[in-house]
């Protein structure tokens, strides 16, 4: 058995928040609960204990468990009911598994003004579960107009691969100029950050 700490905590200083955390687990595993709801008292927090049952024969590697937070009701603001995530990983045995990897870097890109094209990252996990990934592509000054969206989500499935992709759109009254771009992804706790690569845009081929 494996002990597991949960703690909520609010910042809201004029209400109760009232919300539920949900758990989520790998394919098999017992965590004796799916769902956990709380009241929280202003600026207050809650804390809950649970013990997470490793099967019997699980295979050696990295098993995530996910909590995620999502606040309820109607009394506050429309952002706060975004959900919330935490993951822990709890590794069994010997192993040399990885959270997140990169599988596939960006290529450069070279293009005219007024056209479009992509710029991609694949990445992967040994996890044993799925994983929810963020990706943001960093850019220099006057290129994030027209290089993004600057953030994106996506799910790398248990052991798998996601391919990440980003818009390159300058306008056509971008002026000719070269500069680079990188891919940083966060995944449970791990970052991976691509090379740069260059981006380039003509007014003619």
């Amino acid at each position: 058995m494996v002990p597991l700490r949960l703690t909520a905590v609010s910042d809201a200083t004029d209400a109760a928040l009232h919300g539920r955390v949900r758990l989520v687990a790998p394919s098999g595993w017992d965590l004796g609960m799916a769902e956990l709801p709380f009241v929280l008292p202003p600026g207050g927090y809650l804390e809950s204990s649970l013990e997470v049952a490793v099967p019997d024969g699980a295979p050696p590697g990295l098993y995530p468990v996910r909590a995620e937070l999502a606040a309820t009701g109607g009394a506050i603001p429309a952002s706060w009911h975004q959900t919330v995530e935490d993951v822990c990983v709890i590794s069994v045995g010997v192993h040399d598994d990885e959270i997140l990897r990169m599988v596939a870097e960006p290529r450069s890109v070279d293009l005219v003004a007024g056209e479009t094209s992509r710029m991609s990252v694949t990445v992967g996990t040994d996890a044993h579960a799925d994983l929810a990934v963020e990706a943001h592509v960093i850019s220099p000054w006057g290129t994030w107009e027209w290089l993004g969206p600057n953030i994106i989500g996506g799910v790398v499935p248990a052991r798998g691969t996601v391919e990440l992709e980003f818009d390159v759109a300058p306008p056509a009254w971008t002026e000719p100029g070269r500069w680079w771009a990188l891919i940083r992804v966060a995944c449970a706790g791990a970052l991976v950050y691509s090379p740069a690569v260059a981006v380039r845009v003509r007014h003619e081929r």
